[in-house]
C-alpha cells in the first residue's frame, strides 16, 4: 500500500489573512459609506466652484472665459463663476507670470485671495470693501454676451498683511482654496508701496488687488 499522502496533503498551508483594517459591524458600515459620499460630494461641488468646472445646477451657474493680450504682449487667460446656490463668485486669472484665485464667499461675508507660488492666503471681510452684489455678478456675466465695452465700474483693493486668520471660522469654500498654507487676515490700505499685484478685468468689471507684504 503506498504510503505516500495525496498531493494536497503535502502542500504547505497557506499563511493566514490578515486584515489591514478592523472589521466593522454592517450598520456601521453604511454609516461610515454614507458619511464618506457626502463628504467627496461636498468637496467636489465646492472644488468645481474654485477651477471653474460647469456644476450641473441649470441656470443658477454661470461662467465666463476670456484670452486677452496686455499693452505689453503679455497673454493672460481669465475665467470668471459665480454660483448663486453656493453664493460663491470666483475669478481666476493666468498670465505668463502671474497665477492667482480671488474667491468671493458671500455666505460668509469674505474674500479669499491666493497666487501661486506664495506660501500664503489673504482673506478680508467684505464689509471692509465695497464690492457688487451676487446678484449684480450674475447680471454682469448674464448680459457679457451682449455689452459692447467695458463698463464704467471700477474696483480697486491694496491690502496689508496682518494677523494670522483662524481656519475654522472661514467657511469650507475659502479653506479649500487655501487647504495647505497658512490664512492672514487683510486690511484695506492706501500704501503705494507694493511687492505683488493682480489685475482682473472682465466686462463691466475691474479688480485690481496688491499686496504690501
Amino acid at each position: 500500500m503506498d504510503s505516500k499522502g495525496s498531493p494536497e496533503s503535502n502542500m504547505p498551508a497557506e499563511p493566514p489573512a490578515y486584515r489591514f483594517m478592523p472589521a466593522v459591524p454592517k450598520n456601521r458600515k453604511e454609516v461610515i459609506l454614507i458619511s464618506v459620499v457626502v463628504f467627496l460630494l461636498a468637496i467636489i461641488i465646492t472644488g468645481a466652484i474654485l477651477i471653474g468646472v460647469h456644476m450641473t445646477q441649470k441656470h443658477t451657474e454661470k461662467i465666463i472665459q476670456i484670452t486677452s493680450s496686455g499693452s505689453n504682449g503679455e497673454m493672460t487667460e481669465q475665467t470668471m463663476m459665480v454660483s448663486s446656490q453656493e453664493n460663491v463668485a470666483a475669478f481666476h486669472v493666468e498670465g505668463n507670470t502671474t497665477s492667482a484665485t480671488v474667491v468671493y464667499d458671500y455666505k460668509h461675508g469674505l474674500i479669499g485671495l491666493r497666487v501661486q507660488g506664495r506660501r500664503k492666503c489673504l482673506v478680508v471681510k467684505m464689509d471692509k470693501v465695497a464690492i457688487p452684489s451676487l446678484a449684480e455678478m450674475i447680471q454682469r456675466i448674464e448680459n457679457f454676451a451682449t455689452q459692447q465695452g467695458p463698463g464704467d465700474d471700477n474696483l480697486s483693493y491694496t491690502f496689508s498683511e496682518g494677523q494670522l486668520a483662524d481656519h475654522t471660522a472661514l467657511g469650507m469654500t475659502l479653506n479649500i482654496l487655501c487647504s495647505d498654507v497658512p490664512i492672514y487676515w487683510a486690511e484695506s490700505t492706501q500704501k503705494q508701496q507694493r511687492r505683488w499685484s493682480i489685475y482682473v478685468h472682465f466686462w463691466g468689471i475691474t479688480i485690481y488687488i496688491s499686496s504690501g507684504r
